[in-house]
């Protein structure tokens, strides 16, 4: 059964692969109702590519669910959404939408959903803030009971001095060859083989250098940038709306 993985170089907590599915339908539903409640129904025609799937399901008698369809994982593979002549990442436009809108828990459940995969992590700082935000997810029942979300607030309040990394057991957990600094002496070694023989702390440094860098910082869960955080152009619901107004007042 798949897992979604919090590591810490002293320890890691799991939650069930089932979580990871219901967060998924979670935040897309609700990012989809605001969708519809910030541009109106009836306007979405005019910010969509005439090209996309979503577009077409407008057409469709179950217009609403087959738009939900078509702005999902089996969607267009291009952007949905059009912003001044612009094709735009739909998954990120509503990821956005639903973190500008919404309150922490589902705040929350965006951000693990779509950044467990590349590994969203918290320094040893934020740890506390993180359990507290999953204990508040787990009252408002947006995370649920008996998925491991306990384990993993006990994690997070053992210490202070460790990050705690996200990983899917999809996909390669933390650290690993190909999320690191470190580079092979032998020029030879395509699969980083040499790699799995440096010690854990060898190879918990050189991730952490890797994930800290400037050009993957966005994975950091932060209190400074939680409510403002964006994905991509960091473009939202409202820019979309706010371009029909100003369409209309031209």
């Amino acid at each position: 059964m798949s897992r979604i993985y919090f590591h810490s170089p002293s320890g890691d907590a799991a939650v069930l692969g089932s979580e990871r599915a219901h967060l998924g339908t979670v935040t897309h539903e609700a990012s989809i109702g605001l969708l519809v409640g910030i541009v109106g129904y009836p306007e979405l025609r005019r910010v969509l590519h005439p090209a996309s799937m979503a577009y077409s399901a407008l057409d469709h008698p179950g217009g609403g669910r087959m738009l939900s369809l078509a702005l999902g994982t089996f969607g267009d593979s291009q952007g949905a959404f059009v912003h001044n002549g612009k094709r735009v990442d739909h998954w990120h436009l509503l990821l956005n939408t639903l973190i500008q809108q919404s309150g922490d828990s589902m705040r929350l459940a965006a951000r693990v959903h779509a950044q467990c995969e590349v590994h969203g992590y918290v320094e040893g700082a934020d740890r506390a803030w993180l359990a507290d935000l999953i204990e508040g997810a787990r009252r408002d029942g947006v995370f649920r009971a008996e998925m491991g979300w306990e384990s993993v607030i006990e994690l997070l309040r053992a210490r202070d001095d460790e990050p705690v990394v996200m990983s899917y057991s999809v996909c390669d957990s933390f650290p690993n060859p190909g999320a690191t600094t470190w580079e092979p002496a032998d020029a030879e070694d395509e699969d980083r083989e040499a790699w799995y023989q440096l010690s854990h702390d060898e190879q918990w440094a050189t991730g952490l250098v890797w994930l800290r860098d400037e050009a993957n910082g966005r994975r950091q869960l932060q209190p400074d940038t939680w409510t403002d955080f964006g994905f991509g152009e960091g473009l939202t619901a409202t820019d979309l709306a706010d371009s029909l107004t100003q369409q209309a007042a031209a």
